[in-house]
């Protein structure tokens, strides 16, 4: 009898072993995906980085249909781009927010917010005089969610750009939000160069919202 209570003692002892084991897996495989993803991030920055160091108000409206979130989770989304073969043509930092991040070409077909940060093909490239470089990115808790805390800049905040071997540095000078619809509405003066970002509004599915940087 003491022989069989000490059988099922050690078998239960071997369960609750087990299920520890595998919620200490799920715990941290999320912050590991998390990291591993950044750790991705950082060389294809380091790759750029090498490449490069070689060597009155007015309406624009543009369209923005592929803002929309689809429902693929965060795991594929990062595989995907740990396959993706393409490298960077510049990079946007903003301190405040602790964002750093690539992006290609407007001809690439990565050049799309399920992979990076995108250009809009209305945009202008940062070393054009007076134009407007206009770029777009998901909000939220996904993988690709790079512009998730844009809503916390202020005015005044600073973003930089760098491309082409130069750094283009840029002041935020207006927010505004408008409704889903397809399109956006971008309020600028044309008489000074400016960086444009879009993404969908904190907490709220109806709307976008659309950051203005003039060039310092």
């Amino acid at each position: 009898m003491q022989k069989k209570s000490r059988n099922i003692k050690s078998q239960l002892f071997k369960v609750g072993f087990f299920f520890l084991i595998i919620g200490i897996i799920v715990f941290f495989s999320t912050p590991l995906l998390k990291l591993r993803g950044e750790v991705f991030e950082e060389m294809r920055l380091a790759i750029f980085q090498m490449n490069i160091n070689k060597d009155n108000t007015t309406i624009n409206s543009i369209n923005t249909e592929n803002l929309i979130v689809t429902d693929e989770n965060n795991a594929v989304r990062e595989e995907n781009d740990k396959k993706a073969n393409y490298t960077y043509i510049g990079q946007l930092s903003i301190p405040k927010i602790k964002l750093k991040r690539g992006f290609v070409s407007k001809n690439s077909k990565y050049n799309n917010i399920e992979y990076n940060i995108a250009i809009a093909k209305e945009a202008d490239y940062p070393d054009k005089a007076k134009g407007n470089f206009i770029l777009m990115a998901h909000s939220g808790n996904a993988y690709i969610s790079f512009f998730d805390n844009l809503y916390k800049l202020e005015i005044g905040d600073t973003a930089t750009v760098s491309y082409e071997a130069k750094d283009y540095k840029y002041k935020l000078t207006k927010v505004y939000n408008q409704p889903k619809t397809g399109q956006v509405a971008i309020y600028r003066n044309y008489n000074i160069k400016t960086l444009t970002l879009i993404t969908c509004t904190h907490n709220d599915d109806y709307n976008q919202t659309i950051y203005i940087f003039e060039e310092i």
